[in-house]
């Protein structure tokens, strides 16, 4: 029984669940065993356990609060995007996992989906083993496409994991056939030590041809090289880190032969500096991009498509939350670097193949909103990607309030507020550029191309139509423009 189909599984096959799943066995192959797991598999009870009775009827993608375009899993919590690969026309995104809990608690291990554009994706088994693997933590993913490893058998190239094992160190798995199936390496641990060391990310350093690590450890973050995935030596050490690490070099869109490196936080703070393959320099203070407070352990497929870098993370949801999923991934975003107010600043934009979603649109054009609110009427925000230029027209403070959430510009402080979180943004003539992602659990919001951005989960609040406001003086929306989204989830 493949586990990527519970969407469409009857009652009787979601009661197998307890019974059959893919884990990942020393040495051999990933197969689906009743006597592999067992102590795993029983559907648990207790406080945050969730119970076959109370999924049976939620194996569907139409429950009221259930994201459309964001991915989630049929059940269960999911937590840390990690291992994210891409391969031979498919997105590999894993993340921790827990089918049976609300919080990645007793039953903890790697989910996956596939997806062929990074918008509609296909839950896969899940992989790794709660009891064998230590409940496994975060790592990254890479194609071994030279067999740098040796343990490539058959046509596939083979793709590599590294993840955490709470008790022996970073471990190793292997796919031979395009990710479907996953064989633990026979020697892990790749770098014992376990003692508050994880989050493994390894990537490919060109100028040396060699593989290099940057890993979590108390504190700080470690570089590691390698030749062949398996034996790693310790390079340098960065201090003042926390988890879940991301790095990559990027061009400066708009400064032509510049480029740095880019090194991410957990919290999705960043730096940017130069590397030259041992040691990380930084050249500037930790800075945001993303200023809400639901996103977190931002991770990227590198060089997918003509050198670009996409970023997904997990979206927490509120700790009292109730459904039976728990999380979401956010929506992918292309990342750059642009020269602006005299600085480097990261951007993130929602990826373009969002328009594969769009059916239909609407536009409006100036309209003045004074001292009086203006309210947009019989605007469906359900699920929506709304596009919106504020031109400054006197105004001291100018925005509008979605879904209870005020987000204003102040032009005495130059900040952009949402809610109780402001971001410092400098406007150009005047004008304020806004992109927000509206699905039925949350709001991604991009101002200015994505020199600031906000993530929120929204599960209390209405769909009502924006409100938009002004004081102090009048502001124009020059333009507003409205495309209506289909769900990912057709049929289910």
């Amino acid at each position: 029984m493949q586990i990527s189909r519970l969407p469409s599984y009857s009652l009787a096959l979601i009661a197998l669940c307890s019974v059959a799943r893919y884990c990942c066995s020393q040495g051999t192959s990933v197969v689906a065993d009743p006597s592999v797991g067992m102590k795993t598999q029983t559907p648990p009870t207790g406080g945050d356990d969730l119970t076959p009775a109370e999924v049976a009827e939620q194996q569907n993608y139409r429950q009221p609060q259930r994201p459309q375009f964001h991915y989630t899993a049929i059940q269960g919590h999911i937590g840390d995007a990690t291992g994210l690969v891409y391969y031979n026309g498919e997105f590999h995104l894993f993340n921790i996992f827990d089918e049976w809990s609300l919080k990645s608690a007793a039953h903890k291990r790697w989910g996956h989906a596939i997806s062929t554009d990074l918008v509609h994706w296909q839950q896969m088994p899940p992989l790794l083993d709660t009891i064998i693997d230590h409940s496994p933590g975060s790592g990254s993913g890479v194609v071994d496409w030279n067999n740098s490893s040796g343990l490539r058998s058959g046509l596939e190239k083979t793709l590599v994991i590294f993840y955490t094992d709470y008790k022996s160190g970073t471990c190793v798995a292997y796919s031979n056939d395009r990710g479907r199936t996953w064989t633990r390496y026979r020697n892990n641990p790749v770098i014992a030590g376990s003692e508050d060391a994880r989050d493994p990310n390894v990537f490919w350093y060109a100028p040396a041809k060699q593989w290099r690590m940057i890993r979590y450890e108390k504190r700080g973050f470690a570089f590691y090289s390698s030749v062949d995935l398996i034996q790693w030596k310790r390079l340098s050490r960065a201090e003042g880190y926390y988890e879940c690490p991301d790095f990559f070099e990027l061009p400066v869109v708009n400064s032509a032969g510049e480029h740095h490196w880019v090194l991410i936080d957990g919290d999705g703070t960043y730096v940017l500096g130069a590397f030259d393959g041992a040691t990380f320099l930084a050249q500037t203070a930790k800075r945001h991009v993303e200023y809400g407070k639901a996103l977190y352990a931002t991770q990227t497929w590198k060089h997918p498509f003509n050198g670009d870098i996409y970023q997904i993370a997990w979206l927490r949801y509120p700790p009292l939350s109730q459904l039976t999923w728990n999380g979401q991934m956010s929506f992918p975003v292309k990342l750059y670097l642009q020269r602006r107010d005299g600085e480097i600043r990261l951007m993130r934009e929602p990826i373009k193949q969002i328009r594969t979603l769009y059916r239909s649109v609407e536009t409006w054009k100036d309209i003045i909103v004074d001292s009086e609110e203006k309210t947009v009427p019989n605007l469906n925000l359900d699920l929506a990607d709304l596009q919106i230029e504020l031109q400054l027209d006197g105004a001291s403070e100018f925005g509008l309030t979605l879904r209870g959430q005020k987000i204003l510009y102040s032009v005495a402080k130059r900040e952009l507020q949402v809610g109780s979180i402001t971001a410092p943004l400098n406007l150009t003539g005047g004008r304020l550029s806004l992109r927000i992602l509206a699905d039925r659990s949350s709001l991604e919001i991009f101002a200015d191309s994505g020199a600031a951005t906000f993530s929120l989960i929204t599960l209390e609040n209405s769909d009502d139509s924006p409100v938009f406001f002004s004081t102090g003086g009048k502001t124009r929306i020059s333009s507003l423009e409205c495309n209506h989204l289909e769900s990912i989830w057709p049929a289910r």
